[in-house]
């Protein structure tokens, strides 16, 4: 169906087509005037309100109608959809929940069975094909009946109505809301242009697509696929004659002829529409006789809508709060809840089922949904800011087992899986990881706050002089707060804000905090998965998302959705270096040996256990997937500590993080990953590269065009040669980039293009090295 050229609405125009049938051209054009304006008058007859022609004549003259008409406003606000839902797809394009504030489902006109469009135009406006918008002879008709009966009949037409639905929704501004309510002579004159002017700008077939798709049948169902699956759990496609008449039947009143409250009278409302069918020809008398036989048949269906009606309510309810917090979708609050409770979009996210049905065996076979410690998993996608999988061990709801918070976002101490990020700032500063330090407690520090007893390792133990590696593999407190005490303080919080991590209140720090090198301060699980990727993904931070692609319902039109802005947040280096690191807790004397590796690949992971138990955790990862699991309790892990746990059918007290938050990781890890290939992670590389970290692109004008590709390609940018050369220049050899766009220091975007410029003479026929 194709849109029809807009043209300007003549009222010349418009009167011959309602005079059409009748046999007087030799009618003066201010009489012909005077007639038309008193037809339009009385469609204020459909809501039963009777204004005479003569009564429009004493109002104002000919001339002065024309004018009015002429001047009237005509454009209907097309460029917004009615309210309808808003589907969740997951990764593999399978819908997996839908929500919405008016249950409308659009479809096409070839969806909607043959015999319902047929019942609704024999019905409600039987010559829609004919009329341009307003029926003149259903103005005569309804206004004869009127000035002799007290049953008042209407005269508007379906292009009416739907102007009526979408000025309900639409409404700009208050004279197009009085067109929505249609109870006074000015509204009707103005939805009659609105009419007119909608059927030169859209097909017969669009309008009808657009009113069956906007009408009201009560019981939340807008639209009339929704209206078949609630009153017969059918299709909009699979009506019959006798359901047909039933919907239509109940457009006069969808509450008093509500078939599930009033059956009778939704039986007489529809054996009605059926008699107006076989008057009309639509159907024949023995059609009719059969359907008026037809019991109502009804069959109570359902739509599912919010978060709590899909099978992963949690990953559900991040969605729908990106889509109230992230600017994609509006500039204020008030437009991202507006662009909420319209929907109209179908919208793939990040979602893995496979990984996220990996998550909720894992927390349900660990704890069960009414324990009261709570799981809270969180699975990202290294290097593209997608997450895969949120779980918990919940129902989602309120009551015993049940919660509608969702754990990966909540903050929670994170102890010692703080100490990789405390590694990844002193790398970034050139403190190598074979630094050593004496790693006996207790330890007092010259220059940050000290707890009373000092600092010590967990069970008191003394580790002597020891590096990085064996730091991490032992989860050892006293070489890590020596390390924040080199680096700094602020420089930690600031490293971890470079990898995402929001929570931690870097401006308000004092720079003596030792216990941030601990896990003290508290971060998401979310946070804590996003940020471990960066080590993975050489050194590529993103912003994690839900929402990787948008498209509109009506017309296909993709929209913006959340940016993940991936960008070269820290030094290849110092990524690769803390994940060679993170290999060492599952060897022989780490804190995870216990738990072994990862069935047939390598991966690397911390755990954590807050001060007096009030929390553990464990972050680890692969190249494919970071999960972050917290272990805890949602009351509060100060006052309701983990030290006494039923888990596994077995009691465990004093809860570290790799007894029931490891189990946890590794069973989420394993069902996430099977069937997908082993990929090693990486070793350690050299440091300081002199590599550019900051969020800008580098200049590299002057430089030689092997030059300018190497540093191009380091900062995760897509050089591209342009085949034109620059104009001469004697003062620029051959082989040397003039100009670069975007320009240099502009914002950088991980593999964003940078267009490159040679001097003339260049040989632009230049293969580029693919980053991979």
């Amino acid at each position: 169906m194709g849109r029809k050229k807009t043209a300007s609405t003549s009222l010349g125009e418009l009167m011959e087509s309602a005079q059409a049938g009748y046999a007087e051209p030799d009618r003066t054009w201010r009489r012909r005037v005077a007639v038309w304006a008193g037809a339009v008058a009385v469609v204020a007859l459909s809501v039963g309100t009777l204004v005479a022609p003569g009564a429009v004549a004493v109002a104002a003259g000919a001339n002065t109608l024309v004018n009015l008409w002429e001047e009237l406003p005509s454009d209907v606000p097309l460029d917004r959809s009615l309210p309808q839902h808003t589907v969740l797809l997951d990764n593999k394009g399978k819908e997996f929940a839908r929500f919405y504030s008016e249950n409308r489902i659009d479809v096409e006109l070839k969806s909607v069975s043959r015999t319902f469009r047929d019942t609704l135009v024999g019905t409600e406006d039987v010559r829609f094909y004919e009329h341009h918008g307003v029926d003149p002879y259903g103005v005569t008709r309804a206004l004869v009946n009127n000035a002799v009966s007290s049953n008042t009949q209407g005269a508007s037409t379906l292009t009416q109505q739907l102007v009526q639905n979408i000025m309900v929704n639409n409404a700009r501004d208050e004279a197009e809301q009085s067109v929505a309510t249609g109870d006074t002579y000015n509204a009707k004159i103005r939805e009659s242009k609105y009419a007119v002017h909608l059927e030169q700008t859209l097909s017969k077939d669009e309008i009808l697509k657009m009113y069956i798709n906007a009408v009201y049948f009560g019981n939340r169902a807008y639209g009339v696929e929704a209206a078949a699956r609630i009153y017969f759990n059918t299709t909009a496609a699979k009506l019959n004659l006798q359901q047909s008449a039933l919907l239509v039947g109940m457009l006069k009143g969808p509450g008093v002829y509500d078939p599930f409250l009033h059956p009778e009278a939704a039986t007489s409302r529809r054996n009605t529409v059926l008699g107006v069918l076989e008057k009309n020809g639509t159907i024949t008398a023995a059609e009719a006789d059969a359907a008026r036989k037809a019991p109502l048949e009804l069959e109570r269906g359902s739509v599912p809508s919010s978060c709590g009606d899909s099978e992963y309510p949690f990953y559900c309810e991040l969605v729908r709060e990106e889509i109230l917090e992230n600017r994609a979708f509006g500039a204020t609050p008030e437009e991202r809840a507006d662009r909420l409770s319209r929907g109209g979009m179908v919208l793939t996210t990040g979602l893995d089922r496979q990984a996220m049905d990996a998550g909720r065996k894992a927390v349900t076979k660990a704890l069960g949904d009414k324990n009261r410690a709570a799981l809270g998993v969180a699975v990202v996608e290294p290097g593209t800011g997608h997450i895969a999988a949120v779980t918990q061990n919940r129902g989602w709801g309120q009551g015993k087992g049940k919660t509608q918070v969702v754990y990966a976002k909540s903050e929670f101490q994170v102890g010692s899986s703080m100490k990789p990020i405390v590694l990844g700032a002193a790398l970034s500063e050139g403190v190598p990881a074979s630094q050593r330090y004496n790693s006996s407690g207790p330890y007092y520090s010259p220059a940050l706050d000290d707890p009373a007893e000092g600092f010590h390792n967990y069970g008191f133990i003394n580790y002597g002089n020891i590096d990085a590696y064996e730091a991490i593999r032992k989860s050892v407190n006293v070489y890590f707060v020596k390390l924040i005490e080199r680096t700094g303080v602020i420089d930690v919080a600031k490293f971890a804000e470079t990898l995402g991590i929001t929570s931690i209140p870097t401006e308000s720090l004092s720079g003596h905090e030792a216990s941030l090198a601990l896990g003290a301060y508290e971060v998401s699980p979310l946070e804590m998965a996003n940020a471990y990727a960066s080590f993975v993904s050489g050194g590529v931070v993103c912003n994690p998302v839900t929402i990787t692609k948008a498209v509109r319902t009506d017309n296909g039109e993709e929209l913006p959705v959340p940016d993940t802005d991936c960008h070269q947040g820290i030094d290849p280096g110092v990524a690769d270096t803390v994940a060679d690191a993170l290999k060492e807790p599952f060897k022989s004397g780490g804190t995870l040996s216990g738990l072994g590796k990862l069935k047939g690949r390598e991966a690397g992971a911390k755990t954590g256990t807050t001060n007096d138990f009030s929390a553990n955790w464990i972050v680890g990862l692969t190249p494919q997937l970071s999960t972050a699991v917290w272990l805890g309790d949602p009351r509060g892990g100060g006052q309701y500590p983990l030290d006494k746990v039923d888990a596994y059918d077995t009691t465990y007290y004093d809860l570290t993080g790799s007894e029931v938050a490891g189990p946890v990781w590794k069973a989420t890890m394993e069902g996430a990953l099977k069937g997908r290939s082993a990929e090693p992670l990486p070793d350690a590389a050299s440091v300081g590269l002199g590599m550019q970290t900051e969020k800008s692109i580098p200049d590299v004008r002057g430089m030689r065009v092997d030059e300018a590709i190497t540093v191009l390609l380091r900062n995760n940018l897509t050089p591209v040669v342009n085949e034109e050369t620059a104009k001469p220049n004697p003062l620029q050899p051959p082989g040397v980039v003039v100009a670069q766009t975007p320009r240099a220091g502009g914002s950088l975007r991980y593999r964003q293009e940078v267009s490159i410029t040679l001097s003339d003479g260049s040989d632009t026929a230049i293969t580029v090295p693919d980053k991979g």
